[in-house]
């Protein structure tokens, strides 16, 4: 399993306590909240600025609870619940989507060969191993504002979070297919917007 993935965790099944809570045990929903809040925080962070974090994670349990009825599939919570909170960060990406773009300094060759091993098909450098660094953050940022909110998302959690295909399928309700071909697209639209910025594109 790759990193980003879910791990094993102990304490109450959920879908016992999702049937409670459907049953009438409103109070049964904080087990939920204290078994999963944690996840959702470090989810959304990667997803979000730090000061969106806390609110986004509220108002998805909130979305939780009052559509609970309509999780069919009840021991798949955790799942469900990230699907919303995902949701919610494509949203902010998507109602922020006009701010103007920060400047990027691509004159340095190390920045540049940073960049096109992260768009190389076969890379296995993952977003992550230099995001420490500001330039390559900003580098990252304004790529993936050239794509949709969703395929940010799903960029997000294929490369620097390291989920699955079939992982980010069954949070975003796609298909492995559909995943497969939105990464790659996403990747091709970013590669392009690289090649215009670092005047490797042809005339611009």
């Amino acid at each position: 399993m790759k990193g980003g993935g879910p791990v094993a965790r102990t304490g109450p099944d959920d879908s016992q306590v999702v049937r409670r809570v459907l049953d009438g045990d409103t109070e049964a929903f904080s087990v939920l909240v204290k078994a999963h809040e944690q996840h959702l925080f470090r989810l959304l962070s990667r997803h979000l600025p730090a000061s969106e974090v806390a609110e986004a994670a509220q108002e998805a349990f909130l979305d939780a609870y009052q559509h609970l009825s309509k999780l069919r599939e009840p021991e798949r919570f955790r799942s469900w619940l990230s699907a919303i909170a995902l949701r919610r960060s494509a949203d902010f990406w998507r109602e922020n989507a006009r701010r103007a773009e920060r400047g990027v300094d691509f004159s340095s060759p190390v920045e540049l060969a940073w960049l096109e091993s992260v768009m190389q098909e076969d890379s296995s450098q993952r977003f992550d191993e230099q995001i420490e660094r500001d330039e390559a953050a900003r580098l990252v940022e304004t790529l993936l504002k050239e794509i949709s909110p969703e395929d940010r998302i799903a960029v997000e959690l294929y490369y620097a979070e390291e989920y699955s295909v079939a992982e980010i399928g069954e949070m975003l309700g796609w298909g492995e297919s559909k995943v497969k071909v939105r990464l790659h697209r996403a990747r091709q639209k970013m590669a392009r917007k690289c090649e215009g910025l670092t005047g490797r594109g042809g005339n611009s």
